[in-house]
């Protein structure tokens, strides 16, 4: 039976997981190694040229999907590309017959995790209880917003948008 299989989001590597120290194969998307600076950088890049750390884009279709599921639950809009790459990176190696583990602090990021099946893990915050589903809008005007829109002010009034909680559900192992 094959170990863990972790992927790793920028938060995981910035508050110290460290792939030569954890047992498993570990993962991660190009783009976190571009958000890591300092000492974490230089582990990272060891781990890398050890082999320890493989680095892997995930496919387009993977891509597409994981954005569509995170316009659905409304966290499109806070969520970045490295995100949506981490997580497109773990539902692959899902469908691939591995049970990744994505390690991050990124509550959103979990969220998004939790709506697809799969695995996370938190560094340094207790993580989620609760899947989130969530719609944008204004306090100012009271303008409300698809969840597919990607601008964070008020297309009526300029005032910045806010996101709300308009649904939610407990987490089965939480």
């Amino acid at each position: 039976m094959a170990g863990p299989v972790f992927v790793l989001d920028t938060s995981a590597i910035i508050y110290g997981f460290n792939p030569q120290l954890v047992e498993g194969d570990h993962y991660m998307p190009p783009s976190v190694r571009s958000e890591v600076v300092g000492k974490a950088r230089g582990m990272l890049d060891i781990s890398i040229s050890s082999g320890r750390l493989k680095v892997r884009l995930p496919q387009e279709k993977s891509m597409a999907l994981v954005k569509s599921r995170a316009v659905s639950t409304g966290d499109a809009a806070v969520l970045s590309n490295t995100d949506l790459e981490v997580v497109a990176l773990a539902l692959e190696l899902k469908q691939e017959g591995l049970e990744p583990i994505v390690i991050s602090d990124d509550y959103s990021l979990q969220n998004l995790c939790n709506l697809l099946g799969i695995t996370f893990k938190p560094m340094v915050t207790r993580g989620i209880s609760q899947g989130f589903w969530w719609f944008l809008f204004c306090p100012a005007c009271g303008a409300t917003y698809e969840r597919s829109v990607k601008t964070s002010v008020c297309r009526i009034c300029g005032h910045g948008l806010k996101r709300k909680v308009y649904s939610k559900k407990k987490i089965a192992d939480k």
